[in-house]
């Protein structure tokens, strides 16, 4: 393998690395460099006391003496990995309980428990910090970045005991994932393919040891496996499922049994995370037990997690979740609340029976996307019209919007790149997100879209009203912002019609392409050549709001140049993608693609008897979203729960 630049990162520089190095954008991807050129530790490598090893959980201990279970040291890898705690050595037991308004798409919610990527992220801040092993032990890179060898963790078992080997993720790649007969959605299934909707050529070297080649130069997948919700399924669980290697089956069957929210469903029963699912009871909670073959220790040694029981349950709406987490009934929430709930926090906080913290996230802030494809023709072309766009984003008045609903957290900013991306410029990332009316009523009457009967509302050239229904879910943050931005662009004489849903028939709906306006988070902003496919087209059917755009091109020459550009800059070595993205954010924000209303600082809500909970995270979907900055494995009980 003398042709490779090695990166061979051990699990003790990986406990290092995860509290005390600060890379910078080009150091993130760290498989470029020579050997001679890996930074150095800031302090001591973390090494698991050898007189602490071997110690797990009372209640699996209790198993190991009934005969029930095999000694912690069969149940480990080789060389387990070491997570750091936020600030100290956590003690078992108890039980984590979260809130939900209700269980979304089922291949979200791993993502609430663990990640099972190859890599992962340095959180809770992954742009501050480098990718580090998890699955994967190590890893090399040919000089071109065409050619990554993963060499897994050597020891692992599946939680029946099974060991895990590069076959679970030859199976879970090829059989399940690439396979047009799976019809289950694989969140962040996007991770697995390049730009150009290819998959890599896979090639199990040995038990341990997996060969991918990519058609172009693929550095930026470092990223991309950091961010799946797992790498691998077994295939001794599934496989009697599949058609491949049970005739007697079906996709049917195999699809059903991938889910893991089902009667039926197997997903998440025989896994690698650190709680194993065990009920689920629709409508009305999810629970899960510890993985007594989970293959993450402390630096003491002690086998994470800490937590016995993890359990998710429903509050039915998001001011449920609000108030049951300021009373005490569950102990965090990072996904449902917000600003809705914060002043009731601020003012019930430190009074009896109020024992919790408030955090704050950077987050992003509320999107309008247009539909360059929607069905009526006079929509579509409104919606296509540079002028009507930039119109809308100027007499959104953004200032007020953050003062009254956010409390001032909110920073206003334009159709680009989130500003702690290296691909922003504030040269023209807030272009078209100041508040200016009198601009936009300039700009849609030089478009000739001007009021010919005086009803207060334009009418097009073709003598249409300007008129457009707008797709919203109920949302306690961006039903009332939608209801502002209604208001104010009226005044400039556009009509926004609301047409609210539950969100996940709206979230059906936009996924099919059935809308003109529609919302949503502005995602995948922080490293958006991570998810090309969510921007520009890449394959049939992407981006959700283009279907059209890849087999009959951009809806204008504009856009089909900022295609080109990103999908450019996803093959690019690192700093001329950059570079590209750079300039593809430029187009972005000069012809308002999309409408961004601002970034946020969103606050979030932990209960003070969890120890090792953060209270600053970056929430972005690029970086897994909601859950994986807290690392709940490493999360533990101070004191127990005093529910109401």
């Amino acid at each position: 393998m003398e042709d490779f630049e090695m990166k061979k990162l051990n699990v003790l520089l990986v406990a290092v690395l995860v509290i005390g190095l600060v890379f910078s954008a080009s150091s993130l991807f760290a498989g470029k460099k020579d050997k001679e050129e890996a930074p150095e530790p800031t302090r001591e490598p973390v090494k698991v006391k050898e007189e602490a090893a071997g110690k797990e959980s009372p209640m699996l201990a209790e198993m190991v003496k009934a005969g029930k279970l095999p000694p912690l040291e069969e149940r480990l890898p080789e060389n387990p990995l070491v997570e750091v705690p936020v600030s100290e050595i956590g003690t078992y037991g108890d039980k984590l309980i979260l809130g939900t308004a209700f269980f979304l798409d089922d291949e979200r919610l791993p993502s609430r428990v663990d990640r099972n990527g190859f890599f992962q992220f340095t959180y809770p801040f992954p742009a501050e910090g480098p990718i580090l092993p998890n699955l994967a032990e190590s890893w090399d890179w040919n000089a071109d970045g065409t050619e990554l060898i993963i060499n897994l963790r050597k020891g692992i078992k599946w939680s029946d005991g099974v060991p895990f080997t590069a076959e679970d993720v030859v199976f879970f790649m090829e059989d399940i994932v690439d396979n047009e007969d799976v019809a289950y959605i694989w969140f962040y299934e996007g991770n697995f393919y390049d730009a150009n909707g290819n998959f890599p050529q896979l090639t199990k070297i040995d038990d341990f040891t997996l060969k991918f080649e990519y058609d172009d130069t693929a550095f930026l997948f470092e990223k991309k496996y950091a961010n799946v919700v797992w790498a691998a399924l077994p295939k001794h669980h599934f496989s009697q499922w599949h058609p491949k290697y049970n005739s007697d089956s079906d996709y049917e069957t195999l699809n059903e049994k991938l889910k893991i929210l089902g009667v039926n469903s197997e997903g998440g029963r025989v896994t690698l995370n650190a709680w194993v699912i065990d009920e689920y009871v629709p409508d009305g909670k999810l629970h899960m037990t510890r993985n007594p073959y989970y293959w993450k220790v402390d630096p003491e040694g002690n086998q994470l997690p800490y937590f016995d029981e993890f359990e998710i349950l429903i509050a039915g709406d998001r001011p449920s979740v609000g108030l049951g987490n300021m009373t005490g009934e569950y102990d965090h929430d990072h996904m449902w609340t917000g600003y809705p709930h914060y002043s009731m926090w601020l003012e019930e906080q430190g009074r009896p029976g109020r024992d919790y913290s408030i955090g704050f996230s950077n987050a992003p802030g509320m999107k309008i996307a247009f539909n360059y494809d929607a069905d009526d023709a006079e929509a579509r072309a409104v919606l296509r019209d540079i002028n009507f766009r930039r119109a809308i984003s100027l007499a959104i008045d953004r200032p007020t919007i953050s003062k009254t609903l956010a409390f001032d957290l909110m920073t206003p900013i334009g159709a680009s790149w989130a500003p702690d991306s290296p691909y922003f410029d504030k040269d023209y990332g807030y272009l078209y997100s100041e508040y200016d009316p009198a601009k936009a009523r300039k700009i849609l009457d030089d478009a000739g879209i001007i009021d010919r009967n005086g009803d207060g509302i334009r009418e097009l050239p073709t003598g249409e009203k300007l008129e457009l229904i707008w797709d919203m879910y109920a949302h306690d943050l961006f039903t009332p912002m939608s209801e502002m931005i209604v208001a104010t662009v009226k005044e400039v004489g556009i009509r926004l019609i609301l047409n609210e849903k539950h969100q996940t028939l709206h979230t059906n709906n936009y996924r099919a392409g059935n809308f003109e306006m529609t919302t949503e988070d502005f995602e995948f902003y922080n490293e958006p050549l991570l998810s090309v496919e969510m921007w520009v087209p890449t394959k049939p059917g992407s981006p959700y709001f283009h279907k059209d755009g890849y087999e009959k091109g951009g809806f204008s020459p504009e856009y089909d140049e900022y295609t080109r550009l990103l999908k450019k800059a996803s093959i690019a070595n690192i700093e001329e993608g950059i570079k590209l993205g750079q300039e593809a954010g430029r187009i972005m924000a000069e012809n308002v693609f999309q409408i961004h209303v601002g970034v946020r600082k969103r606050p979030f809500i932990n209960s003070n008897r969890l120890g090792n909970m953060v209270l600053e995270s970056t929430r972005v979907q690029e970086y897994g979203n909601f859950d994986p900055p807290f690392r709940y494995m490493q999360v533990y009980a101070k004191y127990p729960a005093q529910r109401p």
